[in-house]
């Protein structure tokens, strides 16, 4: 498949296609004898599943770590369950962080409402 079909099927830039080259994500294209990319079918999964993993919150470097196991999926794996376990503790302690940030917040915003009263 060439670079203007699989951006379009994707739904990415080229320069996101182009990144996810440089980074070894996806699964490196053929060049054709005009030097044209030719990527294999599979690239659009492997796109697919890039995007999904960063929209809960994976960063590349984990998805990277996944990626194997979108090609050759192993029921129980115990590396794909790391990865996954190991985003679900890192949204823990920002949720953590974020609702201690919200109750500061809320103190400051009563603290400010008192003032404003009381003034």
């Amino acid at each position: 498949m060439r670079t203007g079909a699989l951006i379009r099927r994707a739904g990415i830039t080229r320069d996101t296609l182009r990144y996810y080259e440089r980074e070894g994500v996806i699964t490196p294209p053929a060049r054709s004898a005009n030097g044209y990319r030719d990527y294999p079918e599979r690239v659009l999964e492997e796109i697919r599943f890039i995007r999904l993993g960063q929209s809960v919150g994976l960063p590349l470097r984990m998805i990277r770590r996944a990626i194997p196991y979108l090609i050759a999926p192993q029921p129980g794996c115990q590396e794909l369950r790391a990865v996954l376990e190991t985003q679900m503790q890192a949204i823990d302690e920002q949720m953590h962080k974020l609702r201690s940030a919200k109750a500061r917040l809320g103190k400051w915003l009563l603290a400010n409402r008192a003032a404003t009263a009381a003034g």
